[in-house]
């Protein structure tokens, strides 16, 4: 990897589960949390006790800055799906050890991915919201066989180029939710467009994703520096609104998100419409930003709270009830990461020494997720997901949140 993107990563996640409800899960480990599962479903009352040793699960993400909500759901959503599935998986008890993932240095994330696995002794690391972080870590994992699940970063490279036997993805790659939906804008008759995204790698895979399906014309590129320290994005909205645009197409999340339509519902042109990666109208940010939400919004993602399938319906239930916020996209993507780590500790028996049977068993890994049907990609290690076009409404029970209005089935990472 480059040293620029070497010197792009950063991390040390530490945040531990408050303590009632690490009493209540009966976790013994200071420093750590105590997370249970034992298989595909709830475990029943009678259930033995953990006969093997503790499964050490290393998690990196963010807890302040840019994406700090977003590492927040995808901790709540694997937390969410080990309660379910009670204390152990594979008679192992699943213990989770978490560092932050701090943005703007990969030298922090492969710092703390060290940290994990040589004084921690993890047995599996996981979570990464940033694709620069991802790529840092990526070697020091593959080199030393460290199993390993990216839960949300989605440089193309890792499913790729820079693919690795020991890493898999049960989130998305950056070419996967924009790919399909150039088409799908030219077929609604949106014939001149402007990108608008974070300048780091996800953002330039994100429009270069588009950019293979969307044969109209593209007026203009605007590129906010990510993270936007300043918070300020008046001038490139004025970007925008100079290039006259029928429509914007843009890749952004977390706190850049939501400064960017707090200030667009009164900046942007009236008579532009909106439309983009799902991530900058996710429920993470659309509870931040009331009624600057910009309805009629049309976006490409792997999720809908408003999936209609009994899964996603538990799933968003239960998480509403722990946790007393809304479940979003990163949520069900830590959600389904935890459930990946329990059927694969199960298909092993919880025998982990023969990581090479301990990969296969995470590939052959399938189930019906709150996203839709889950399984993996051979080809590129990645997850094989549904696009789902949405509509952003004002439902008057839920607020503002995406509707399915289309799906694109089986969008499967080239892998080349």
């Amino acid at each position: 990897m480059s040293e620029k993107l070497e010197s792009y990563l950063s991390a040390t996640v530490g945040r531990e589960l408050p303590r009632r409800e690490f009493l209540r899960l009966g976790a013994t480990a200071a420093g750590a949390f105590a997370l249970a599962a034992c298989g595909g479903g709830t475990a029943s009352p009678g259930a033995s006790a953990p006969t093997g040793p503790d499964f050490k699960v290393g998690g990196i993400l963010p807890t302040s800055g840019t994406y700090a909500e977003l590492g927040d759901s995808i901790r709540k959503g694997m937390q969410l799906y080990f309660d379910k599935v009670g204390s152990q998986a594979g008679g192992r008890r699943i213990v989770v050890s978490n560092e932050d993932e701090a943005a703007g240095d990969p030298s922090i994330p492969l710092a703390k991915a060290r940290k994990l696995v040589e004084q921690d002794s993890v047995d599996l690391i996981t979570g990464i919201i940033a694709s620069p972080n991802a790529l840092a870590i990526r070697n020091y994992v593959d080199q030393n066989k460290v199993p390993t699940l990216i839960s949300n970063a989605g440089v193309n490279a890792l499913s790729r180029s820079q693919k690795s036997p020991f890493i898999y993805r049960t989130s998305f790659s950056n070419w996967q939710p924009s790919q399909p939906m150039g088409r799908y804008l030219v077929d609604k008759g949106i014939n001149k467009l402007v990108l608008v995204y974070s300048n780091y790698a996800a953002g330039a895979e994100t429009a270069a994703a588009i950019k293979e399906t969307y044969s109209g014309q593209i007026l203009a590129e605007v590129k906010p520096p990510f993270p936007n320290t300043s918070g300020d994005f008046a001038a490139f909205i004025t970007q925008v609104n100079n290039a006259r645009p029928e429509a914007i197409y843009v890749f952004m999340s977390g706190q850049d998100a939501i400064a960017l339509l707090k200030q667009a519902k009164t900046q942007l042109d009236k008579s532009i419409k909106v439309t983009g990666s799902g991530f900058f109208v996710e429920q993470d940010v659309l509870g931040a930003i009331a009624d600057a939400a910009p309805v009629g919004a049309v976006t490409g993602l792997h999720w809908a709270l408003t999936l209609d399938n009994k899964e996603n319906q538990e799933f968003t239930t239960r998480f509403k009830s722990r946790f007393g916020k809304t479940a979003d996209v990163f949520a069900m993507q830590g959600y389904d990461t935890a459930r990946v780590i329990v059927e694969a500790l199960n298909a092993v028996k919880g025998k982990t020494d023969d990581k090479a049977a301990f990969m296969k068993a995470i590939a052959q890994v399938s189930f019906k997720s709150p996203r839709g049907d889950f399984r993996f990609d051979a080809n590129s290690n990645n997850v094989i997901n549904t696009v789902y076009v949405r509509e952003l409404i004002r439902d008057p029970k839920l607020g503002y949140t995406n509707k399915v209005i289309s799906s694109l089935p089986n969008v499967v990472d080239p892998g080349k």
